[in-house]
């Protein structure tokens, strides 16, 4: 949010996979995939032998569609079959997890005041709807997520009123020898605010200078077009252009080192110079870039330069509010008294209502899919053939006319022998960008309201941002009218080691590292930061902590191809087109798909994969490139 409360675009990647919503997550400990919700997938993926001598059970039910992965993806595809198959079909969604929703996860609190309050623990918005495809608008409207509702759901005025309009930024005493929070007034002077961090003279006067939006200096002399310009900033990183073009040091740079991870999942030593120029980051006002991307941007690049859209189009739940539209739309029985978009929010969803016999679409939580084959020649074969692990680990097989995967796609590649090396490597290529989306309940936001800040920067420390929950109105949720009342307050982390290193290898060493931390350590950073920035204005963690959730998302979200690790983005070929090809009767879906970490790129995957599937419907045009398309 900016000083005026006109809200801004948010520095968090929101994917189009995070998961769930149904019973809500329990106020405290892990959610996310959990050690439970991975267990029978990793005992299958480290000993497949433990299951060589059980007894295969054969479902009865032979489905029209069977979906693997109850995420936005696998859901709207449903939702798309039902739509478009021209006649009743049965569909049968197997879903690893406990919970619905991939990677849209509903929390759910009670505080000792007895309110309820309700946050989102993975996919957190429906991000520049005005570049939605055809299909997403028409899915939206389809299950009954109305846009224009958040037009007033959301709150815009409520942090200027509250006098929440200053900025904060942390220096943690682990990482900076001191623990120090400087605010940030409104038009304050860069050097003014500087002069109170514990950074270097030279980082501060070149901060100092970078925030001079007047500065005429120029990083990059003699390069006479702004193509020549955007060029050189693709091949190099935003750290190499900070310390080339405005001598930088390693200070400055840890200034910024997490600004960019948010939208990429790597932080400015792996993301290119272009890509933070569209972030907004400052060093580029003296090279007349202009306001349209450039072909050499990342897709959430072109996104951030091409949205107009407030950020605003966010349920109290996050992207799980639509999948609680899906799920209403196509197994309402599931969803009793979910009327309209409040409704979407207050209704109780009742789990033992998904997998019920007998109904035309059931929904089984906890089948892990541990193979595929077709019953004969893919060409040819009426039939396919899956393997899954039921809840009380029994391996079982069931047929389908039809199969959408919607799972991630190094699983795909796991799951059969039938696709072609170069489809298996291409499978691969998607390495999910490791996160941790930690919600806690506040007592009382007093504090904040002392310190007249809706939200924390931290510099380079554990975690990224902390922010109050959304101001969202709707359903018996509402953002609170005192500074007295509970609240939630979310903390952001996307887990890479930084250095420099491609930004494939950093999410791969960032997961080992996320599962190694146990729920006390990061309960523990939870509780230093908001002590340290936060005691000298009344807070206490042991007095003001009611909850704490941790939404640990090992594999998070779909990588997005860059410069400078992708040198043929955006010319392709790109490894997602090869990697979703379908075969068969079978089809793919997910946002790893799309190579776009988005909810409505999850919806445009779900919608071409159903076109392969049905080639003589007709279903609305979808977003076949990553990212926003190019202006002519």
């Amino acid at each position: 949010m900016d000083g005026t409360g006109h809200i801004t675009r948010r520095d968090l990647i929101h994917g189009a996979a995070l998961s769930a919503l149904g019973a809500s997550a329990q106020a405290g400990g892990f959610a996310g995939q959990t050690d439970a919700d991975n267990a029978v997938a990793h005992a299958w993926r480290d000993q497949p032998s433990r299951w060589d001598n059980q007894a295969v059970l054969r479902d009865e039910d032979e489905p029209d569609l069977l979906v693997v992965g109850a995420g936005i993806s696998g859901l709207a595809g449903a939702w798309w079959f039902r739509e478009h198959a021209g006649r009743p079909v049965t569909i049968r969604v197997l879903e690893a997890a406990s919970e619905l929703g991939g990677h849209a996860r509903r929390n759910t609190f009670t505080s000792r005041s007895g309110a309820t309050l309700i946050g989102y623990g993975g996919s957190q918005s429906l991000d520049s709807p005005s570049l939605f495809s055809p299909a997403v608008h028409a899915l939206l409207r389809g299950v009954g997520v109305d846009l224009q509702r958040f037009d007033t759901a959301f709150d815009q005025g409520w942090h200027q009123r509250h006098g929440l309009s200053s900025q904060a930024v942390h220096f943690g005493r682990a990482d900076w020898g001191q623990a120090r929070t400087v605010w940030r007034a409104p038009g304050e002077a860069p050097a003014a605010w500087l002069a109170r961090t514990p950074l270097g003279a030279r980082a501060q006067r070149v901060l100092a200078r970078l925030f001079d939006e007047t500065s005429t200096h120029n990083p990059l002399p003699g390069l006479r077009s702004r193509s020549a310009r955007a060029a050189v900033l693709a091949r190099q990183t935003y750290a190499q252009f900070l310390r080339r073009g405005w001598g930088a040091d390693s200070e400055a740079l840890r200034w910024f080192q997490v600004s960019t991870q948010g939208y990429f999942g790597v932080g400015i030593d792996a993301t290119t110079a272009l890509d933070a120029w569209a972030v907004g980051l400052p060093g580029f006002q003296a090279l007349d870039l202009g306001e349209r991307p450039f072909a050499a941007n990342s897709p959430s690049g072109r996104q951030l330069r091409l949205s107009t859209d407030d950020y605003i189009h966010h349920f109290p739940d996050g992207n799980a509010g639509v999948v609680r539209a899906l799920l209403r739309a196509l197994l309402p029985a599931a969803l009793p008294g979910a009327e309209g978009m409040d409704g979407l929010v207050d209704a109780p969803l009742l789990h033992d209502r998904l997998d019920e016999p007998g109904q035309p679409l059931r929904i089984g939580l906890r089948h892990t899919v541990v193979g595929l084959r077709h019953l004969g020649p893919p060409g040819a074969a009426q039939r396919v053939e899956l393997r899954y692990l039921d809840p009380q680990g029994r391996l079982r097989s069931v047929r389908a006319k039809q199969v959408l995967l919607a799972c991630w796609h190094r699983v795909i590649a796991r799951l059969t022998d039938e696709l072609p090396a170069a489809q298996r490597r291409a499978l691969d290529d998607q390495v999910k960008v490791p996160l941790l989306y930690t919600n806690v309940l506040l007592s009382n936001w007093r504090a904040f309201k002392a310190a007249g800040i809706s939200g924390i920067r931290c510099v380079d420390g554990f975690w990224g941002d902390v922010a109050l929950d959304f101001p969202v109105a709707l359903g018996r949720q509402r953002p609170p009218a005192s500074p007295d009342e509970p609240i939630l307050l979310h903390l952001g982390k996307v887990v890479v080691p930084g250095g420099g290193a491609p930004a494939r290898e950093q999410a791969a060493a960032g997961r080992k590292q996320l599962l190694g931390w146990d729920f006390g350590f990061i309960e523990g950073q939870v509780r230093t930061l908001l002590d340290e920035a936060l005691g000298a204005h009344g807070f206490d963690s042991a007095r003001d902590i009611e909850a704490i959730t941790v939404n640990r998302w090992a594999h998070g979200y779909a990588y997005e191809y860059m410069r400078p690790w992708d040198a043929w983005w955006p010319r392709g070929p790109l490894p997602c087109e090869t990697a979703r090809r379908g075969w068969g009767r079978v089809a793919i879906a997910n946002s790893d798909a799309g190579a776009y970490a988005y909810a409505h790129s999850a919806i445009d995957q779900a919608t071409r994969a159903v076109q392969e599937l049905l080639p003589a419907a007709r279903l609305p045009e979808w977003q076949r490139f990553p990212g926003p398309a190019m202006p002519s």
